[in-house]
């Protein structure tokens, strides 16, 4: 008993030695999504880290999207945003939110999730 007590301690003491992961910031998102966008372009050949900074990109937008279908985001009882009837894709999504954080320079600093939300809600508003 002692022995799996010292056990779960070490485990403990070990998991509060490193700290959670932060939210990825706007700054972040623009940077691995810029990859992304180059890569879907197809203009010029990305390094390795770029390849992985894509990749990442094209999967947080694929859950964002997912969470989008899940249910609705919503302000009170207001939807947040209303995608088209045939969708949005991942490019589309990234493309939108790119452009988004460069015309809001001032974001990049802050939540790239909110940023994002706020890019894709300001492209497909409810009416």
């Amino acid at each position: 008993m002692r022995r799996l007590l010292n056990y779960l301690a070490f485990v403990f003491l070990l998991a509060a030695a490193f700290p959670a992961a932060a939210a990825v910031s706007g700054e972040e998102l623009l940077n691995r999504c810029t990859a992304a966008e180059r890569s879907v372009d197809g203009t010029e050949k990305l390094s390795g880290e770029e390849m992985l900074d894509a990749m990442w990109c094209m999967g947080y937008m694929s859950g964002l999207l997912d969470g989008f279908s899940v249910g609705d985001y919503k302000v009170g009882n207001a939807k947040v945003m209303c995608a088209p009837e045939e969708g949005l894709t991942r490019t589309q999504a990234l493309r939108i939110v790119n452009k988004w954080f460069r015309e809001h320079p001032d974001a990049l600093q802050k939540s790239g999730r909110r940023g994002a939300l706020l890019a894709l809600a300001g492209a497909y508003p409810c009416k």
